[in-house]
């Protein structure tokens, strides 16, 4: 009988060395992809070690693809924070130890021992079991179908045509997370039309991205509303040099 395959994950590095035992803010971006199990608890643990000692600019964070779904992991004060888009589980402040059992699914696994003891899976209790998993996965599909469209975005509303045209216009120029290799280029023009790039070596632009952008309002912030075929962010401008997508910081370089 062979052996079930073993459980890979994709895992995305920000300011941090392939073992996760350094962190520096200019360290490039880097993936580990199809790694075991083994050596994404050893990389939870080695972050973890880290401790106080990483601050600002310094912001190491770790970005898994897993089956379970997908999670981010950052230091922040010496602890480790876990960012979810599971519905099973909250973001917050975990050990290395209780993000891995999130990230593999053992968390159920471990909880479900501890509350039926060395038997659990015997008799009974497998059936109790299976009942409330079957019951479980229908209420999800049914919620999953119904519910309403989630999103991360904060409100925002779109600006009217004039007040649009001058806000891009205002934040019309080329931005940059950095110059090494990993980081990004943006090139915001007034039409709305937006570039993405990434900086391969010697400052060559890389992974081309052109998205459309349209002029908003969030929270009283200016803002402007990126929308592709599958999903919608925006573009917050933090001051007159600065503007920030998926959290990553970039300054004006040219106008």
């Amino acid at each position: 009988m062979s052996r079930p395959a073993e459980t890979l994950y994709n895992v995305s590095l920000k300011h941090l060395t392939r073992d996760g035992k350094k962190a520096a803010a200019n360290l490039p971006a880097d993936q580990l992809n199809h790694i075991p199990a083994k050596q994404l608890r050893g990389l939870l643990e080695a972050i973890a070690g880290l401790g106080a000692a990483v601050v600002y600019p310094i912001e190491p964070e770790l970005r898994i693809d897993a089956p379970e779904g997908k999670f981010v992991v950052t230091l922040k004060g010496g602890k480790l924070q876990l960012v979810s888009w599971s519905s099973q589980h909250k973001g917050g402040e975990y050990s290395a130890e209780r993000i891995f059992a999130i990230v593999t699914g053992q968390d159920f696994v471990e909880t479900a021992k501890a509350e039926g003891g060395p038997d659990w899976l015997h008799g009974k209790a497998m059936m109790v079991l299976l009942a409330v998993a079957i019951i479980a996965v229908n209420s999800f599909t049914i919620w999953f179908v119904t519910r309403p469209k989630r999103t991360l975005l904060p409100k925002y509303t779109l600006l009217a045509p004039e007040p649009a045209e001058r806000l891009l216009s205002s934040v019309a120029g080329i931005y940059e997370t950095g110059g090494a290799p990993g980081d990004r280029r943006l090139e915001i023009e007034k039409t709305g039309k937006v570039h993405r790039y990434k900086f391969a070596s010697e400052r060559t632009l890389t992974d081309p991205q052109l998205f459309n952008v349209a002029g908003a309002d969030a929270q009283g912030k200016p803002a402007l509303l990126l929308q592709t075929s599958s999903k919608r962010t925006l573009i917050t401008v933090a001051d007159p040099l600065t503007v920030v997508l998926y959290g990553d910081k970039y300054k004006r370089v040219q106008r």
